[in-house]
C-alpha cells in the first residue's frame, strides 16, 4: 500500500511532537517544587594566623625577627587562598589555619 505525503508528514509530525512532550515532561520540576530551600548559615567570619619572618629592631633596641599577619575572610575558599599565598612566599609559619568565628563567639 503505497502512503500519500500528508500521511507520511502527519505521522512525522506526530512523532517530533510526542517527543518533545516526552522530553518536556522529563526535564520538568517535580511536584513540590525542587529539593529543600539551603538552611541559613550563621553569621561570622573565616580566619586564621600566619607568622613570618622579617628582621626588624624594636623600639627598646631587641632584634626581633617574626611577625604575625591575622587572616579576615568572608569564605573558607577565600581563607584558603590567602593562607596558601602566604605559605607559598616563603619563611611563613601557620600559627592558626582557617576557622569559622561566628559573631559574638
Amino acid at each position: 500500500m503505497k502512503q500519500s505525503l500528508t500521511t507520511l508528514l502527519s505521522a512525522r509530525l506526530s512523532a517530533v511532537l510526542l517527543g518533545l512532550a516526552l522530553a518536556g515532561a522529563a526535564v520538568a520540576a517535580p511536584p513540590g517544587g525542587i529539593g529543600n530551600p539551603p538552611q541559613p548559615q550563621p553569621a561570622g567570619t573565616w580566619q586564621a594566623k600566619v607568622k613570618y619572618l622579617s628582621p626588624h629592631t624594636a623600639p627598646d633596641g631587641r632584634r626581633l625577627t617574626w611577625k604575625y599577619a591575622d587572616i579576615v575572610a568572608t569564605t573558607q575558599e577565600y581563607c584558603d587562598s590567602q593562607l596558601q599565598s602566604w605559605y607559598s612566599s616563603g619563611n611563613t609559619v601557620v600559627v592558626e589555619y582557617c576557622h569559622f568565628v561566628p559573631i559574638g563567639g
